[in-house]
């Protein structure tokens, strides 16, 4: 049940809103507190911890675009609403997820409570995976020794101490918690064969990582994951997607 705060300086737009939400059978939302002004709201919202508000922009004294002066990060998905379409782009620009115009059609508010609730979910999906990742780097995973072949004899390295590996033509770099950097002369198939570890992730065709030591995972028209040491690795396009079901997938394992 998504909890839902609506602020509107007129009780029969909130009014409104409320028989709206009554015809929404296939979205579970709950209105669990309302105000008629901003300062009040924000009372309101402290009170009963929404996930979504949505919040009038034209109200007697402080408009609704102030919400941000009270919260600077919000943890709930603000819905500006408003008869004024010129508000639509300062709205936006304020970081809001949606707006709506006055009257509010129930297709209107349907289809925004839609994506509002789908980016909430993504959102703590995203946090329960960054949540077991930063628990397994801090567990003391046993790993392998595999002996990596190297120009003049041969290494033996424990796959733990593997943070990342780089493809270099028909060579591979192994780069270690301690930056050493072992240049093998396997190509980037050959070694993930060869480690056979299933923390280890493709994240791009030139890049195999250990999820262990991987902190946080950046979505960007180039996306990449920031490791333990700082590093950067890129994420392929064709992963940027499935990056995170895969990595779950191997946590579960």
């Amino acid at each position: 049940m998504y909890r839902i705060v609506v602020i509107d300086d007129e009780n029969d737009a909130i009014e409104v809103v409320s028989k709206l939400l009554k015809f929404l059978s296939s979205i579970t939302v709950k209105i669990v507190g309302s105000a008629n002004d901003l300062a009040e709201g924000v009372e309101v919202i402290r009170k009963t911890k929404p996930d979504i508000v949505l919040l009038d922009v034209e109200m007697p004294g402080k408009n609704g675009l102030g919400i941000y002066d009270y919260f600077n990060e919000p943890d709930f998905k603000v819905i500006f609403v408003t008869a004024f379409n010129k508000y639509a782009l300062d709205a936006l620009k304020k970081s809001a997820f949606d707006y709506l115009l006055k009257p509010i059609s129930l297709i209107d508010l349907k289809e925004s409570l839609r994506k509002t609730i789908s980016r909430i979910e993504k959102e703590h999906h995203q946090e329960v995976l960054t949540n077991k990742i930063n628990d397994l780097s801090t567990l003391q995973v046993e790993g392998k020794n595999v002996i990596v072949h190297v120009e003049d004899g041969f290494i033996i390295e424990n796959t733990n101490n593997i943070e990342y590996c780089i493809a270099n033509q028909s060579y591979t770099i192994i780069v270690t918690l301690a930056k050493k950097e072992i240049l093998v002369s396997k190509s980037l198939k050959q070694v993930e064969e060869l480690i056979s570890d299933k923390f280890f992730y493709r994240t791009h065709k030139s890049y195999l990582v250990n999820i262990h030591y991987i902190k946080k995972f950046v979505r960007s028209t180039e996306s990449y994951v920031i490791l333990q040491s700082g590093t950067r690795v890129p994420v392929s396009s064709r992963k940027t997607l499935k990056i995170s079901s895969e990595i779950e997938q191997l946590l579960l394992l």
